[in-house]
């Protein structure tokens, strides 16, 4: 790519700062607030940066622009806590998002939980973990699934011989559920965890 001038290098540094910050691109307005200008130089900016290879810009779209050769991320709603143990009511208002990369979604509907509760820890969900599950009715033998029973939400591993569903924990202290009347919300596709030090 043709080497940027330091301005347009500022530029361009800000538009990926506050994409990390923000999870989302600045529109033309931001741009033109933070350098203190007028949105006629920031659209320059843009051109002779997609010009030069650095960014695309789509059309009239508020937040177009897309950083060259940046893998492409998702949106995921965080809808609320999903216990690993006993069940717990779960909370269908969006909380905040999580940034997962399009090629783990793919086309799926999915939604995001914050993990409660030890009975999952043995297969590496603890507590405070934010599970990522694909809203799917269409599970097999051994899937971790986000499972509604009685109005109240468990995260487990799915179990389904002779006809009679099983859901377990992979810590022993917590006792297979038999459910009569369940449904599956879908099954994990991605686990996030937040680094404490």
């Amino acid at each position: 790519m043709e080497k940027l001038t330091e301005k347009q290098q500022t530029v361009m540094d800000f538009i990926e700062e506050f994409y990390l910050e923000n999870g989302t691109m600045p529109t033309i307005r931001e741009i033109a607030a933070k350098f203190s200008i007028t949105i006629a130089p920031v659209q320059k900016y843009l051109k002779i940066l997609e010009r030069k290879g650095y960014l695309s810009k789509k059309g009239s779209v508020a937040r177009g622009i897309e950083i060259s050769g940046r893998q492409k991320f998702t949106p995921v709603p965080v809808l609320g806590n999903v216990h690993a143990g006993t069940f717990l009511e779960p909370v269908e208002d969006v909380q905040d998002y999580v940034y997962i990369n399009t090629d783990i979604t793919r086309s799926r509907e999915c939604f995001a939980l914050k993990v409660r509760g030890d009975s999952m820890e043995p297969s590496g969900i603890v507590e405070g973990d934010t599970v990522v599950i694909s809203k799917s009715s269409q599970i097999a033998n051994g899937d971790i699934t986000v499972a509604l029973i009685d109005g109240e939400a468990a995260i487990k591993i799915y179990s389904k011989t002779d006809g009679k569903v099983c859901l377990m924990s992979t810590n022993m202290a917590y006792p297979p559920v038999y459910p009569k009347n369940y449904k599956i919300l879908g099954k994990l596709i991605y686990l996030l965890r937040e680094y404490k030090n």
